[in-house]
């Protein structure tokens, strides 16, 4: 079945170039022969032959060209399928570029290199960056106007220090450089239905080295792009109080809260009686800071001026007042009237910004630095993953080169194409295979259909190839 498919596939590719060798500007593209390659696709290699043309461009230059890859737009993956650019930004998420090779190799049975994955890496990320750059400045032009209706958006920010490498590391603290993460998402709700375990609603995630206002205008492009911002009542921002992530978060709809973990972090840190700690954070929580201040002063004087001591408390006891506006559960805050949730979604304490970073952090830390531009990169594919509808936007970004054009060719050529193929394929009774339809279940791109339409004639458990 797969071997009969990379042949359809080679027999249409060499019609279609010759076809377009045939209806070509003949002034103005010299036809200089015929050159091999292989594209590499979930199906194998596929081996095709197209014609390269020189053209002699308006201001006397020359450049050389393949009608046949400007067409599929092969120029911007390289000969890579976009359905295996998919596979390979998948596996990136999650194992180095070296294993995600061996991966391909194993279950495609071809052959691409660490260097390969990681150019597929770079030539995604950049186009989603353009794709960011290009939301921004819609933003910015006032030119976004979603359409979903939230009373409450939350939203969490943390940074994740990476080790850099080359021009990156001359620029870097310590050798170190914070890449910064965002999310955003409705509320909560139950993994199912008995379940005591939650998980977030329409979760979106974003990431990159960029500075604050970068940061903050991404964020509210994202909100601005799929949200009436005008129905939010409230957003309320989860962070460890750092100053990028606060930055610009101060309208009236604007709640801030400090991250627990981080708060719990500090305590017990700065903090050394174990009693002291719990009774300094059942305060905090209560709002009762005059109480967590009064004892942080009481364990200054037991300390007895220890120079060590008391410097960690004066830590603690200005990271609590840095951000005293953002310690109390916004739930519990008085003056906040919270609307009520939509069906199935439950508003509940924030904090699920550490597991995020988390998932960054597994594929991304460790004995590994990075350039920022690498980074960057990478991290967009690993945030585009962690939202809804991954293949969907990595189709969006890699997919939809076959022209509407090219998909009636392909179309029309079928009945003509595996005429061809029945003299080449070995006649011989084929053992039946049950499967589901290609792309059932993925996005219909032009390729796609083009594909699909190989099996609308019969059903699966019909074909018999002989």
């Amino acid at each position: 079945m797969i071997h009969y498919t990379r042949l359809l596939m080679q027999e249409f590719l060499g019609k279609v170039d010759k076809e377009f060798a045939k209806s070509r500007d003949r002034a103005e593209l010299r036809h200089k022969g015929s050159r091999a390659t292989t594209i590499k696709t979930l199906m194998g290699e596929v081996p095709i032959k197209r014609v390269l043309y020189k053209r002699i461009k308006e201001d006397g230059s020359v450049e050389h060209v393949y009608l046949l890859d400007e067409e599929l737009g092969l120029d911007t993956i390289g000969f890579i399928s976009p359905n295996l650019v998919e596979k390979i930004l998948e596996h990136s998420c999650e194992m180095s570029y070296r294993e995600v090779s061996q991966a391909v190799s194993d279950f495609t049975n071809q052959r691409i290199s660490h260097q390969g994955v990681w150019n597929v890496i770079q030539a995604v990320g950049e186009k989603q960056e353009e794709a960011e750059k290009s939301l921004v400045n819609a933003y910015e032009n006032n030119e976004l106007s979603g359409s979903k209706e939230v009373p409450i958006l939350f939203e969490e920010a943390d940074g994740l220090w990476l080790s850099m490498q080359g021009k990156s590391r001359d620029k870097s603290s310590k050798g170190k450089k914070e890449l910064k993460v965002g999310v955003i998402y409705e509320g909560w709700t139950k993994r199912y239905p008995s379940s005591k375990e939650y998980k977030t609603v329409e979760k979106t995630a974003f990431a990159g080295y960029m500075d604050a206002e970068g940061f903050k205008t991404l964020r509210d492009a994202a909100v601005a792009e799929k949200y009436d911002v005008d129905e939010i009542e409230y957003r309320v921002l989860n962070g460890d109080g750092a100053s990028w992530i606060r930055n610009g978060h101060d309208l009236e709809t604007d709640i801030f809260q400090l991250d627990p973990y981080h708060l719990a972090k500090c305590v017990v840190r700065n903090v050394s009686d174990k009693q002291a700690r719990r009774h300094i954070l059942r305060w905090l929580k209560a709002g009762k800071f005059e109480k967590a201040f009064k004892k942080i002063d009481e364990l200054k004087c037991e300390s007895g001026g220890l120079e060590s001591e008391v410097k960690k408390l004066a830590t603690l006891e200005n990271y609590i007042k840095n951000n005293i506006d953002g310690i109390v559960v916004y739930k519990d805050r008085n003056g906040i009237d919270l609307p009520k949730a939509p069906e199935g979604v439950e508003y509940r304490t924030l904090g699920t910004m550490e597991r995020n970073v988390g998932i960054f952090a597994k594929r991304m830390k460790g004995a590994k630095s990075w350039s920022e531009k690498g980074a960057t990169n990478l991290s967009k594919i690993i945030a585009l993953k962690m939202g809804k509808g991954f293949n969907d936007k990595i189709a969006s970004l890699v997919s939809g080169k076959l022209s509407e054009k090219l998909t009636k060719r392909f179309e029309e050529s079928l009945s003509d194409v595996k005429a061809v193929l029945r003299k080449r394929v070995k006649k011989s009774v084929y053992p039946m295979q049950h499967g589901m339809i290609p792309f059932s279940n993925c996005k219909v791109t032009n390729g796609r259909k083009a594909v699909r339409s190989m099996f609308d004639l019969k059903t699966f458990n019909e074909m018999v190839y002989r």
